[in-house]
């Protein structure tokens, strides 16, 4: 009832992708893809909330715009026009590049989400790690490179240093130890002669 508790499992290495990260990417790909690029934006739109940097952002209002501007192409009434055709074929080329952009992009930040350590680009800490104050962080050994800014830090004692073995007395038993075998002795003696009667 009280026993160790099962392990929760490792993460798998190499980042694996969960079922729940497939999914959203064959949704938001098939979306893109199925509307033949009119919905690229949906695509770039994730990627510049999910990473939050400036050229994710850039991206998305620089894709949705030409996006726009392939609309007003297609809006031509007159059907062999040389406008529909550059339009059709700038959002198509938009789709193929969105859709290889997006996978490319989703891939390398989830995998560099799994590895223990790694930061996302934008500075916060990854999920499940707590941020860390740089005023408390640990410096690793090294150059200095500005030796009048930062103080060298003491390193703590490693735990896992092999020592010769001593040989350490061992420390008498405390009299508490001895009173409480005393009194389970007799209390083993009383139930006996109680289970004899």
């Amino acid at each position: 009832m009280y026993g160790q508790m099962p392990a929760a499992p490792a993460p798998r290495p190499g980042g694996g992708s969960s079922a729940g990260k497939v999914a959203v990417r064959v949704l938001v790909t098939a979306a893109v893809v199925l509307s033949l690029g009119l919905l690229a934006w949906v695509a770039m739109l994730r990627l510049a909330i999910m990473r939050r940097t400036i050229r994710d952002w850039v991206l998305f209002w620089a894709q949705l715009a030409l996006t726009v501007g392939c609309f007003v192409l297609l809006q031509e009434e007159d059907q062999d026009s040389w406008q529909i055709n550059v339009g059709a074929a700038v959002v198509l080329a938009m789709a193929a590049a969105v859709v290889w952009h997006y996978l490319a992009t989703d891939i390398k930040h989830h995998r560099a989400a799994a590895v223990p350590g790694a930061r996302p680009p934008h500075g916060a800490p990854a999920y499940g790690y707590p941020p860390v104050d740089p005023a408390t962080a640990v410096t690793l050994p090294g150059p200095n490179p500005n030796p009048y800014t930062q103080q060298p830090q003491p390193q703590p004692p490693n735990p896992y240093a092999t020592t010769p073995p001593a040989s350490a007395p061992t420390p008498p038993p405390s009299p508490r130890i001895d009173q409480v075998r005393a009194e389970l002795d007799e209390l083993s003696d009383l139930l006996r002669k109680e289970g004899e009667k």
